[in-house]
C-alpha cells in the first residue's frame, strides 16, 4: 500500500503578503485551514508543514501535522532556488507520494484531494509519472512580441473565446509525485504530468491582497450557499 504524504511549506520571509500562511481565513488561518482539508481526507496518511518560522512550526504542531525545521538557507529566495528548496524538502521526510499542497489555494475541497490522488495511481499505470493541477485558459492571448499568439486577428473571421484551442496555466492548487522521483529532480513535477483540471470555483491561488480578499469573499459565498441547502 502506498503511503501518501501532504506537504505544505511555509516561510517567514513572505514579500508580498508578510505571514502570508499565518493570515486568517474561515475563522482560523490559511495554513490551519489547509492542514484540516488535508487532514480530512480518506486518500492522504499524513500532514507535514515544512518551515523555518516556529510560529508556522508550532502551529501545526497544534493542529495536529508533523512539523519539520527547515534550514534558513533554502527559505530564502534570494540564496536557494525554487529546485533546492524543493529538493531539500523531500530530504527531510520519507514517504512513497508526495502530494504538495499551498495554503494559498484555500478552497480546493477535501472531496477534490481525494479525486486527485485516486487520478494520480490510475494515470501513473498509463505512463504518467507526475501530476499537477491546472485551469483552462480559452482568452485572447498575445505575445511578449506584441504578436497574437493564439489566434489570427486578421483572418476572414473573429473567432470566440470558446472557439480557440485549450491552454493550460498551473494554479499551484497541487503537485504530486512519488517521493523518490522527486527527491531525485530536486522539482515538483516530471517530464511526463497528467495535468488536472481543478474546478475553477476551488482553484484560486492567492499572491496579492487584492486575491486574498477574492479567496474570503469566495469562502463566505460558498458557505452561505451550503448553509441555504
Amino acid at each position: 500500500m502506498n503511503e501518501v504524504t501532504a506537504v505544505i511549506v511555509g516561510r517567514k520571509g513572505s514579500e508580498r503578503i508578510p505571514n502570508k500562511v499565518l493570515q486568517p481565513f474561515a475563522g482560523t488561518t490559511l495554513l490551519e485551514h489547509k492542514i484540516k482539508q488535508l487532514q480530512q481526507c480518506t486518500s492522504i496518511n499524513r500532514v507535514v508543514v515544512g518551515s523555518d518560522c516556529k510560529d508556522i512550526l508550532n502551529v501545526a504542531k497544534k493542529s495536529n501535522a508533523e512539523a519539520v525545521k527547515r534550514p534558513d538557507y533554502y527559505c530564502d529566495e534570494r540564496t536557494a532556488s525554487a529546485n533546492e528548496m524543493i529538493g531539500n524538502m523531500c530530504s527531510l521526510i520519507e514517504t512513497d507520494i508526495i502530494l504538495w499542497a499551498h495554503c494559498t489555494n484555500p478552497l480546493i475541497t477535501t472531496s477534490t484531494y481525494d479525486k486527485v490522488v485516486k487520478t494520480f495511481i490510475e494515470r501513473e499505470k498509463e505512463g504518467y509519472d507526475s501530476l499537477l493541477s491546472v485551469d483552462i485558459v480559452q482568452e485572447h492571448l498575445w505575445a511578449e512580441d506584441r504578436m497574437p499568439l493564439n489566434y489570427n486577428p486578421w483572418g476572414d473571421r473573429h473567432p470566440l473565446s470558446k472557439e480557440l484551442p485549450n491552454l493550460y496555466k498551473q494554479n499551484g492548487a497541487v503537485f504530486m509525485q512519488r517521493h523518490k522521483n522527486m527527491l531525485e529532480n530536486s522539482y515538483f513535477f516530471g517530464k511526463h504530468p497528467y495535468l488536472y483540471v481543478t474546478p475553477i470555483e476551488e482553484s484560486i491561488d492567492i499572491n496579492t491582497w487584492h486575491d486574498y480578499q477574492i479567496a474570503i469573499a469566495q469562502y463566505n459565498e460558498l458557505e452561505k450557499q451550503n448553509g441555504d441547502n
